[in-house]
C-alpha cells in the first residue's frame, strides 16, 4: 500500500515548530534579562554614613560576661556590640512568662552570623588562605560596618543579603559593595 502524504499535517507540524522556536527564544531572552537584573543588583554600591559613635565600646563596661571568640578579645567585644545593637529582649507579659528575643534588621544580623561563626574563619586559617591577623582585621572591618549601618536606611541592602548562601558572599558584599561616606 502506498501512503498518502497529507500536506495539512505537514503544514501544522511546521507551524508548531515555528511556535516552539519563538517560545524558546522568548524564554531564553527572559532568562538573560532576569539574570542581568539580578547581577546588576548584586554589583550595586551601597553608600552609608560613617558614624564613629557607633563603635564606642563604653557600653560594654556594664557587662560582666562577654562570650569568648577564637579570634580574640577584640573580636569578642565587637560581636557583643553587634548583639546589643541588633538584638533586644521583650520582657515577659501577663500572658507570656518568658522574655522574647527580638532581632532588628534580620537579614543583616543573620548574614553576620555566617561570618562570626568560628567555622568560617577556622577553615580559612587551616587551609592557609588567610592568616589569623588577616581574619581578625577582616571580621572587625565587617562588624564595624554593621554597627555603623544599624540605624540607617538599609532596605535595598537587606534584600541583597537575603539571597546570600555563604560567608564568602557576605564578606564580598561588606568589603566591596559598601562605601562609607565620611562627613
Amino acid at each position: 500500500m502506498k501512503k498518502i502524504i497529507n500536506f495539512n499535517d505537514i503544514r501544522s507540524l511546521i507551524n508548531n515548530f515555528a511556535f516552539m522556536k519563538k517560545f524558546f527564544l522568548i524564554l531564553i531572552s527572559a532568562l538573560f534579562t532576569f539574570n542581568s537584573i539580578a547581577l546588576s543588583s548584586y554589583s550595586q554600591k551601597f553608600e552609608f554614613d560613617y558614624l564613629s559613635s557607633s563603635l564606642d565600646e563604653t557600653i560594654l563596661k556594664d557587662y560582666q560576661y562577654i562570650k569568648s571568640h577564637f579570634l580574640g578579645d577584640k573580636v569578642a567585644r565587637k560581636v557583643k556590640l553587634v548583639d546589643l545593637a541588633y538584638k533586644w529582649e521583650d520582657p515577659p507579659t501577663p500572658t507570656r512568662s518568658t522574655p522574647l528575643i527580638k532581632i532588628e534588621k534580620q537579614p543583616i544580623y543573620f548574614a553576620l552570623k555566617k561570618v562570626i561563626s568560628p567555622r568560617f574563619y577556622k577553615g580559612k586559617i587551616k587551609t592557609k588562605s588567610m592568616t589569623k591577623e588577616e581574619a581578625i582585621d577582616q571580621i572587625i572591618e565587617i562588624l564595624d560596618i554593621a554597627l555603623m549601618i544599624r540605624y540607617q536606611e538599609t532596605k535595598d541592602f537587606e534584600s541583597i543579603l537575603r539571597g546570600l548562601d555563604n560567608g564568602d558572599e557576605v564578606v564580598d558584599i561588606f568589603k566591596n559593595q559598601i562605601e562609607l561616606i565620611y562627613f
